[in-house]
């Protein structure tokens, strides 16, 4: 009777055994695995989005635990088994690279169950970087300039950030962004947010600039004073105010004629150009007299840029002696003068790196084209002075001199030109009563034709 029991349990728990066996076999290809975590972390090569780990887990009692993920953000988007967006996990997790979002993760077997949704929200608050309006500041001591900057950031982030200067010693910034120059030398100005800083505008602070003033007794620039590299900075500055006024408008062949006239810290030379308005075969010339090219002649890394068959003699750059070839007042053939500009040189000087290429353009007497051909030459009168006609930018001369009107407040007129009795590029004071009738002054050239925009037109320069 025992035996027959004991058999009678024997075959129970065998049945037993045979049933646990059997579900087990059946969750092995039934049960889907699960997601135990969800971990979401920086990225440290794109700052604009998450890394996305997705952590898996399958039942023990699994004989194949490889796992499958996908990632989605739209809630109708339920992923079938065959699915060609499935990513294999490595190790037990799926990885991705995401930006800010709701997203939903479904998980797989080597079996094809798939795992109840389970969704995340990725929050991504963070400054990524910092646009200023410009990359350089270059101030003369005391100097101001007010810049300004936009943050670009990723989330509904709220930023208490402010501007700082990395070297007030040398520039000082405020709340309202306006920088002043303290001394010479360069900084950085950033934005300081939770401790970190952001962008990076350079700010550079020299005395090769001074605050805009007219001043006809400012030295001459001398022989090679210049370095290469100081050489750049002074085209740098150059173009960043003719850019700030508007490059190919009115405004910024004004803003180079002031730059030159008012702001340099040195004076160019009046040289009589060489050639052309002579008994020369040479028909123009470069760098003589006259410079067709963008920036200012103080290097003699220029030299590449200038005109082939366009020198007769040098070349040689600005303050550096240069041989005279013509005969006319003071100018002796064979002579030596420091090289700089006449006036006509000046004015198409200031005319090309304001956005205007009118070549090799005199002031007469000339065969060739001549910068009273480029606009409408009206004869100076009270009348036309008093109709509106008139603008800061207009050429201003008489036959054999050109010049170019640089600005007028209640009581001047102001000139700038490169004449042998001013003894170089300077701008003149004329008293608004005294233009009429001048002996120097005798037409002006409107421009509107040529210029087309006035760009960010001033009529005085503070």
């Amino acid at each position: 009777m025992k035996h027959k029991k004991r058999n009678i349990i024997l075959i129970i728990l065998s049945i037993i055994v045979i049933l646990l066996i059997t579900f087990l076999l059946y969750v092995n290809f039934l049960v889907a695995p699960y997601i135990e975590d969800i971990e979401i972390t920086e990225s440290k090569s794109d700052e604009t989005k998450s890394i996305f780990n997705v952590y898996i887990k399958n039942n023990f009692f699994k004989l194949n635990k490889d796992s499958w993920c996908i990632v989605t953000t739209d809630n109708n988007d339920t992923p079938t088994k065959t699915d060609s967006r499935w990513i294999k996990s490595s190790n037990g997790y799926c990885s991705y690279m995401i930006e800010n979002g709701n997203y939903n993760v479904y998980i797989k077997d080597k079996y094809g169950n798939i795992a109840d949704l389970k969704s995340q929200k990725v929050n991504i608050n963070k400054i990524i970087d910092v646009k200023f309006n410009k990359e350089n500041v270059y101030l003369y001591k005391d100097g101001t300039e007010k810049i300004t900057y936009n943050l670009d950031t990723i989330g509904n982030l709220k930023v208490d950030s402010k501007l700082i200067s990395k070297n007030e010693n040398i520039a000082t910034i405020d709340d309202a962004g306006i920088i002043t120059g303290k001394n010479y030398g360069t900084t950085e100005i950033v934005v300081e947010s939770d401790g970190k800083t952001y962008g990076s505008l350079k700010v550079t602070v020299t005395s090769f600039i001074t605050k805009p003033k007219v001043d006809t007794s400012k030295p001459y620039v001398t022989c090679r004073q210049f370095s290469t590299e100081e050489a750049e900075l002074l085209d740098n500055i150059l173009f960043d105010r003719i850019n700030e006024a508007g490059y190919g408008t009115r405004a910024g062949v004004v803003a180079a004629a002031r730059f030159l006239t008012l702001e340099f810290s040195y004076r160019i030379h009046y040289f009589y150009e060489n050639g052309r308005l002579t008994e020369s075969p040479y028909k123009i010339v470069d760098g003589e007299g006259r410079y067709y090219h963008r920036g200012l002649y103080l290097s003699e890394n220029k030299f590449s840029s200038l005109q082939p068959g366009a020198k007769l003699v040098g070349p040689a750059i600005w303050g550096c002696d240069l041989q005279n070839y013509t005969n006319w007042g003071q100018w002796v053939v064979g002579k030596y003068y420091p090289n700089g500009l006449d006036c006509s040189g000046f004015v198409t000087w200031a005319l090309l790196n304001g956005g205007f290429d009118v070549g090799d353009r005199g002031a007469g007497p000339s065969s060739y084209e001549d910068v009273d051909d480029l606009g409408t030459k009206v004869t100076i009168t009270e009348e036309l002075m008093s109709s509106g006609k008139v603008k800061v930018g207009d050429l201003i001369g008489l036959y054999g001199h050109a010049a170019i009107l640089a600005g007028w407040d209640d009581e001047n007129y102001y000139i700038a030109e490169s004449l042998n009795t001013t003894k170089g590029v300077v701008m003149t004071v004329v008293k608004k009563e005294d233009l009429v009738n001048n002996s120097i002054y005798t037409f002006i050239i409107l421009m509107d034709d040529v210029y087309k925009n006035d760009g960010n037109l001033t009529n005085y320069w503070e």
